[in-house]
């Protein structure tokens, strides 16, 4: 079977798509894209480990210390564990945080599919759905 998606939309496009988009709220609120999508997973999965979001997000260790580090600092999270462990929660600031960088994500999604029909919405989601689990199953 041909491959027809690999030319017109790969993830590469749909990142850059999100950043452009989201950047700008992102910037209203001080914290980057990467920070918007860490407190959102934390929002889902209070207590989480560094390892976790990044296993969660799909993204680099390195990438999510830096992150979490700078959401530290910046009281919008706290650490629950002693030691170099790290049991992730959000404050109270954080918590804000995490409900308005869902909103912003959600809206970007919303608007990269308008000209998609709820039919093929749900296409997409299922076959997204699949793609996913098959990725995660490949990497463990």
């Amino acid at each position: 079977m041909e491959n027809k998606v690999e030319h017109v939309c790969g993830p590469r496009m749909v990142k850059t798509y999100l950043d452009k988009v989201t950047t700008p709220e992102f910037e209203k609120m001080g914290i980057t894209p990467p920070m918007g999508m860490v407190l959102k997973v934390l929002r889902c999965h209070e207590g989480a480990s560094m390892k976790d979001v990044s296993e969660i997000l799909m993204i680099d260790k390195a990438m999510v210390t830096r992150t979490v580090l700078k959401l530290l600092d910046m009281n919008l999270l706290e650490n629950r564990a002693s030691g170099h462990a790290y049991s992730l929660v959000l404050t109270e600031e954080g918590m804000k945080a995490a409900v308005r960088s869902k909103e912003i994500l959600d809206n970007a999604w919303q608007e990269l599919l308008t000209d998609v029909t709820p039919q093929e919405r749900e296409v997409f989601d299922a076959v997204l759905t699949k793609v996913s689990e098959r990725i995660r199953r490949s990497l463990q």
